[in-house]
């Protein structure tokens, strides 16, 4: 009997597998039969797979800009961009991209950075049915596909057509939503306004999150009411992510009848925790009469700001020249409005080749005695070595000149320098620089040196203490096999030391020391189990001085047999495949399972 069990176990597995995959497939083949259809080179249907899922932010390294013609900026702003990077035009015809190209040679744009997408649009608006980007751990570069919030079928399809130009697997998430009313940091979190809530009635707020998680590798979403009270309601309209720990809010005078709800969304980000495990630092630019100034398009070290000709453009060039130093800060007019300007009508490609360095940076005071050690991951997605002598740490104090401190490697990517201890009191500045052969050179933060991290040499010859027991996890404790859960914890240090977390998952794996995160910050962490039994999850915590806490209370978790989500499978059969469901009906019922 129980061999009987397993084969029909296996077989009812793989027979699952294949209706899974040709149900999620549907939506995409139709699309890419449509694409067919209207000339866009032949698409093939890529398996999903979501392992380590990254999701690049707008402020990393970009490779272009996609744009549609007719356009919905300027010349200027085209120029601009494609002294840079490559402009990839859409474009309905051959005939229609030799008009462009004409027309992009009259006005001095670089054509040797110019290419076209020829494929059907019904708006320039390629920001809101534009590709979304990611990359797996394999160092692959993914399309993401959704359900433009508009009737425009055309419009609907760029992401097919793109992937399908580029030979990039494309991956169909089904939820309605837009480009304009999403913005991610980078490292896992994610912010719209509800409207993505309105547009997805049939999905409760606990399934859309685990869909960014599966699609995106989003683990915080932050869905927040709109402030604008407009009706396209998108984020885009009043907030901006400028950098992972910086949000950039639009200001209006207090008589505003939408003050209010402004400075509540001001006050919920402050009070919200970053990737770095620090409060977002809000910026605030002052737009009394509605202007689209938020609505901008960060391309590498260049922001386009929309302008509108009157006397507040100078204070909000000067509020993203302040909050953004080193860049260069570009204002340009058009046909904007208050719910639609530049980055309405611009979508960034992402460096698929990036170096990619992801640091938490050292903040507030910092104890050594033996120094500062400042750890990252360096990853070059080109494939290419990095330049090991050009990989650093560049490191000041007081506003003195820089020196360089070679990075040496720990493993699995990461890398780590130490800058000397400091009496109390120095500020510390800092920057990562990292080269590959690929020629790409990159810094964090992504400006280098005129926005380096900073930090105050703090008793450097005093008695550390380790930081508190931590909390004893939450989260989810039942659930099911292969299912990636996230958990939380928190603890403080009495130093005020930032803090790391090592999770023990009682499955014979731990996670590498997480962090730092700030001394009293949630910390986060997320696992999957492959085998059915109760866990119990522990976390202990060290500080930046490497003293450590004692193992937190466990959490106990209980992961039922695969069999509990073979059935919720088989339930999903009967509405979808009636005959398939039938036959294993009647299997079942001859067997006990």
């Amino acid at each position: 009997m129980v061999k009987k069990k397993q084969v029909l176990w296996s077989v009812l597995t793989v027979t699952i597998l294949l209706c899974v995959t040709f149900a999620s497939a549907t939506t995409t083949q139709q699309k890419a039969s449509n694409a067919t259809q209207n000339s866009i080179i032949s698409y093939s249907v890529f398996s999903p797979s979501f392992a380590s899922i990254r999701q690049p932010a707008e402020f990393e390294p970009m490779q272009g800009a996609l744009i549609r013609y007719s356009f919905g900026i300027s010349y200027d702003i085209i120029k601009e961009m494609a002294e840079d990077v490559n402009v990839v035009t859409i474009v309905a015809s051959v005939s229609e991209r030799n008009t462009v190209q004409s027309q992009y040679q009259s006005h001095g744009i670089d054509l040797s950075h110019c290419s076209y997408l020829i494929a059907p649009t019904d708006s320039y608006w390629t920001r809101d049915y534009g590709p979304w980007f990611i990359i797996n751990n394999n160092s692959e570069q993914g399309v993401v596909d959704f359900t433009y919030n508009r009737p425009r079928p055309d419009d609907d399809l760029i992401p097919v057509a793109y992937a399908s130009n580029q030979s990039l697997p494309l991956y169909t998430m089904p939820l309605e939503t837009a480009g304009g009313n999403y913005m991610t940091d980078g490292q896992g979190i994610a912010i719209s306004t509800s409207l993505v809530w309105e547009e997805n009635p049939g999905l409760s707020h606990a399934e859309i999150n685990q869909m960014v998680h599966d699609y995106l590798g989003i683990q915080t979403y932050h869905v927040v009411p709109d402030v604008n009270g407009e009706y396209i309601k998108h984020i885009d309209c009043w907030g901006k992510y400028l950098s992972p720990d910086t949000i950039l809010i639009r200001s209006v005078p207090s008589s505003d009848s939408q003050y209010d709800e402004i400075e509540a969304a001001v006050h919920y980000f402050e009070n919200q925790t970053s990737c770095y495990g620090t409060p977002y630092h809000v910026v605030r630019v002052y737009t009394p009469t509605d202007q689209p100034y938020t609505n901008s398009f960060i391309l590498n070290d260049k922001v386009f700001v929309p302008i509108m000709g009157d006397q507040w453009d100078d204070d909000a060039i000067a509020s993203y020249q302040n909050a953004m130093p080193g860049y260069e800060v570009l204002g340009f007019t058009g046909s904007w409005v208050s719910s639609d300007a530049i980055h309405c009508r611009v979508m960034g490609i992402t460096d698929r080749y990036m170096l990619y360095i992801e640091h938490t940076p050292l903040t507030g005071n910092q104890s050594s005695q033996d120094g500062y050690d400042i750890q990252a991951k360096i990853y070059p997605y080109s494939g290419e070595n990095l330049i090991a002598a050009s990989t650093g740490v560049y490191w000041r104090i007081d506003n003195q000149s820089w020196n360089f401190i070679q990075m040496q490697p720990v493993g699995d990517d990461y890398y780590h320098a130490v800058i000397p201890a400091q009496e109390n009191g120095t500020t510390v500045s800092y920057y990562i620089h990292a080269e590959d052969a690929s020629g790409r050179a990159e810094n964090h933060p992504y400006i280098g040196a005129p926005d380096a991290h900073s930090f105050t040499a703090y008793g450097g010859g005093e008695t550390n203490t380790p930081p508190e027991t931590p909390q004893r996890p939450s989260g989810q404790v039942s659930g099911k096999i292969g299912t990636t859960y996230l958990y939380s914890t928190q603890t403080t240090d009495a130093d005020g030391d930032q803090v790391y977390y090592l999770w023990d998952w009682d499955d014979g794996n731990f996670s590498e020391w997480l962090g730092p995160f700030a001394s009293g910050a949630t910390a986060t962490a997320q696992h999957s189990w492959t085998t059915k039994g109760t866990y119990s999850i522990r976390v202990k915590a060290k500080d930046v001085q490497g003293d450590e806490s004692n193992w937190s209370d466990p959490l106990v978790v209980t992961m039922p047999r695969n069999q509990i989500v073979m059935f919720y499978f088989f339930e999903k059969m009967e509405r979808w495949f009636p005959h398939i469901f039938l036959f294993f009906n009647e299997i079942f019922s001859r067997f006990e399972v």
